[in-house]
């Protein structure tokens, strides 16, 4: 894919994220790798909303500006090091989705409850400790907590979700945000039984292996 169709998918999933009100105001960012060493990523202070292709900022993963006339986002260096420790991560999405957060404001992290998440994440999300934003420090604990999982809550802030995709990392935040909203729902009528772990297992490998189909994906219309 080319730096210029993936700066059009970046500001689509922006806009995405907006209107599923995982973001609001000038909050949350969102980056995509290009190349082995490169990202593409928000700038600070603009609108998820009203981005442009123009507005995305290229830089190395060691915190360089390539090419872009806007200042980066704030979350560059956690962006970075998330991008170095994994591979296979080939987007990160930052959000602020009000069920996520009201549960990392208690430090609750979100237990597998539908076959959907267990499918899609496969695993619990787990809780960072409280660390100031924007350090080298709340970096390392995001990358730290996060393991080879797709997502993490970030304590008294909001949500890092990861994919091989723009798409994948998008899906992985919406169903965060799901998720978050059906344990809070299941709690006030009672126990939230989370899954049990081998059926977890189970489901997450039958959708890793499509059914013999094509990986399937939340029909964006990008």
């Amino acid at each position: 894919m080319s730096e210029q169709e993936l700066r059009r998918k970046l500001v689509a999933i922006g806009k995405k994220a907006f209107d599923y009100r995982l973001l609001s105001g000038t909050w949350g960012n969102i980056s995509a790798r290009i190349g082995k060493d490169r990202m593409l990523i928000t700038p600070s202070g603009f609108e998820k909303a009203a981005l442009k292709p123009s507005d995305i900022v290229l830089m190395d993963l060691e915190g360089n500006v390539l090419r872009g006339k806007w200042k980066p986002s704030s979350e560059v260096p956690m962006h970075s090091l998330i991008y170095k420790a994994r591979e296979d991560v080939n987007a990160v999405i930052h959000t602020h989705s009000h069920y996520a957060i009201a549960l990392a404001v208690v430090g609750q992290e979100i237990p597998v409850l539908t076959s959907e998440f267990a499918s899609v994440v496969g695993h619990n999300v787990p809780v960072t400790r409280y660390v100031t934003s924007g350090t080298q420090e709340f970096a390392e604990e995001v990358v730290r907590t996060l393991g080879k999982g797709k997502a993490v809550l970030l304590r008294n802030h909001g949500v890092v979700a990861v994919g091989d995709s723009l798409e994948d990392a998008f899906q992985t935040a919406l169903l965060v945000e799901d998720e978050a909203r059906t344990f809070i729902l299941a709690s006030s009528l009672g126990y939230a039984k989370p899954l049990d772990i081998n059926e977890v297992k189970k489901l997450r490998e039958a959708y890793l292996k499509g059914y013999g189909q094509e990986k399937r994906r939340l029909n964006l219309k990008l």
